[in-house]
């Protein structure tokens, strides 16, 4: 029994709407944070990998962090419909009201 879920390719639509989804997580001001610097890296690496339509892991390895590496796959990932628009955006930001209110 399989018990995977079935993750369709994004539309272009739903693309540009992560993508733009994307660039409001790094305008949220924790961002700006010291404590965040890998998640922004790895965020703007997911700006780039979404823009460029890019779906293969070239160049992620030259990210400074493991985080932002793994944001950056993460964008991939949903490029090829392995991961969902939730789970690339859904990376926890220090400082961000979002994760006070989980706690």
């Amino acid at each position: 029994m399989d018990n995977t879920k079935n993750i369709l390719h994004p539309s272009e639509d739903e693309i540009e709407d992560t993508l733009q989804k994307v660039q409001d997580r790094l305008e949220e001001k924790a961002m700006s944070l010291s404590a965040n610097a890998a998640v922004k890296e790895g965020y703007e690496e997911a700006v780039e990998i979404l823009a460029d339509d890019r779906r293969t892991y070239a160049g992620i390895d030259n990210l400074k962090t493991v985080q932002a590496r793994a944001i950056a796959v993460l964008a991939v990932d949903y490029l090829n419909a392995e991961c969902t628009a939730e789970v690339l955006l859904g990376v926890p930001v220090k400082g961000s009201l979002g994760v006070r209110l989980k706690k």
